[in-house]
């Protein structure tokens, strides 16, 4: 599986190149490609879903997963300009309460950069 990935300060923006159904084995290939990441050391991503045509339970558990994986290791994940069909699923499964959706990748680093600051100022107020 392609990615178009952009490193923008300690974020990465990861998205698809062309149109792609987030289901079956594309999902797996997607989760792994993910963790390869976090395991490199990216411990902030932005995931731009605008190219998202479909996505099913293999897809959404893709995303959890990932989730999770970043959250252990103290990291964020965000998704960013959800095409409809996945901005209908996250809302159908109430999912859109797990992630930080954004409608712009710019917002998402903005919030990452929010994330940041406020997580250091705590490490400095303790």
């Amino acid at each position: 599986m392609d990615l178009a990935l952009r490193q923008v300060g300690d974020a990465l923006v990861v998205g698809f190149p062309s149109r792609v159904d987030l289901e079956g084995a594309t999902s797996t290939v997607f989760k792994d490609e993910l963790k390869r990441l976090v395991g490199e050391g990216w411990l902030h991503m932005v995931v731009d879903l605008s190219e998202v045509g479909f996505i099913d339970s293999q897809g959404l558990g893709a995303l959890i997963s990932c989730l999770k994986v970043l959250r252990q290791v103290d990291g964020v994940l965000v998704l960013a300009r959800l095409s409809e069909p996945a901005a209908a699923v996250l809302r159908i499964t109430r999912l859109e309460r797990v992630f930080e959706v954004h409608d712009s990748i710019e917002g998402a680093l903005r919030a990452l950069d929010l994330r940041s600051a406020a997580e250091a100022a705590a490490r400095g107020a303790t």
